[in-house]
């Protein structure tokens, strides 16, 4: 297989499974010996992540894209694809698949299209065009996701590949002791420690695990709970949870990169979503580090959990289902085992980052043969 000059790009501005995995499979294709360049967000945190890269093989292009027919951003892409002459430009986001996907498919440069969220598609002209004239391969992190986009007008089925989030057991490894994250929370051993992990948004259902917190703290009251992440809805949740009275129950970390060291910590990871998810990156992480999952039915969620045989799974926008799902894992620590169990020896098998990329390579190589 001869090496690969990758360009990805990404218009988001925010830090969350969709652009961890970028960053993730930019590292992973350098590794493999081809060639990586991005284009992204002068002030994402994506950038900031992916300036440190020191691999001679890397390029980041800080550009603004601002909206879909900006003058500036479309003549810079063209300098941009001029000089890295890439065989495969690999899209993320709706402004830049329009922006960056435009410019390469005017150039005749093979685009994939990668989609990380289970929202509906606006399938109308010329919004469909994205999914069925653009792109030549399109890439889903989960099942549920590519039923979403086969649905669009124009799009052929054969060409929409589903290849889940995979997690680096280098890094995600369940040995490590969690007693570092416990000790800086003030939790003691035998404490129960209830995590939610990711950007704090509105459809990550974040206030209906702070509406189960009472209920949880009313069977458990030396429970604690724990969340990790920024986000737009970052101020309005710790107001919440203000008026709710768990100021002293519940920590907001914000921003952090020790994830594997406070998973090893929890004794529980909630995934609370009520739409947008494909196959989130705390769970391949969670099942890696043996940390029991508690998550919504939704997007491909319950797939990734083998429908309840690999987590406790309860109903979106239900905290009283939510709460009941945890206190069920905090009664019975024989499931909690026998959950991170099941969860693990399917990571170890089917969610390793060597398969992602393999699976991914693939689909370039797929694309060039056009």
């Amino acid at each position: 297989m001869k090496s690969l000059h990758i360009l990805h790009s990404e218009s988001a501005t925010g830090w969350g499974g969709q652009e961890i995995r970028i960053f993730q499979e930019s590292q992973l294709l350098l590794e493999r010996g081809h060639r990586v360049s991005l284009v992204c967000q002068p002030t994402s945190y994506l950038c900031k992540k992916s300036l440190a890269i020191s691999s001679p093989n890397f390029n980041c292009y800080p550009l603004l894209m601002k909206s879909t027919a900006n003058p500036f951003s479309i003549v810079s892409i063209f300098k941009i694809l001029k000089k890295t002459k890439a065989d495969i430009i690999h899209t993320h986001s709706s402004i830049d698949s329009w922006l960056v996907g435009s410019v390469a498919k005017l150039s005749q440069i093979p685009v994939i299209r990668s989609r990380h969220i289970s929202i509906p598609i606006n399938n109308m002209f010329p919004n469909n065009l994205l999914y069925s004239r653009i792109p030549r391969k399109i890439i889903t992190s989960g099942e549920a996701i590519s039923e979403v986009v086969k649905s669009v007008p124009g799009v052929n089925p054969g060409n929409v590949k589903s290849v889940s989030a995979g997690v680096d057991f280098r890094r995600f490894d369940f040995k490590i002791n969690g007693i570092k994250i416990r000790e800086e929370l003030g939790v003691n051993p035998g404490q129960p420690l209830i995590g939610k992990i990711g950007v704090i948004r509105g459809w990550k259902g974040y206030n209906y695990l702070l509406e189960a917190a009472p209920i949880i703290l009313k069977k458990f009251p030396d429970a604690r709970f724990v969340f990790v992440g920024n986000g737009p809805g970052f101020e309005q949740t710790k107001s919440i949870a203000k008026s709710l009275g768990l100021e002293q129950k519940l920590t907001f970390l914000g921003h952090r990169d020790d994830i594997p060291e406070i998973m090893a910590g929890l004794d529980i990871q909630v995934l609370a979503s009520f739409a947008g998810e494909g196959t989130p990156q705390v769970i391949p992480q969670a099942f890696a580090m043996k940390t029991p999952l508690v998550a919504t039915r939704v997007g491909s969620i319950p797939e990734m959990l083998g429908q309840g045989k690999r987590g406790i799974l309860v109903e979106p926008k239900n905290s009283v289902d939510l709460a009941n799902g945890i206190i069920n894992l905090i009664e019975n620590p024989g499931i909690r085992n026998e959950l991170a169990e099941k969860g693990y020896e399917f990571c170890r098998n089917e969610l390793g980052v060597d398969r992602m990329i393999d699976e991914t390579i693939t689909i370039y190589e797929e694309a060039l043969k056009y």
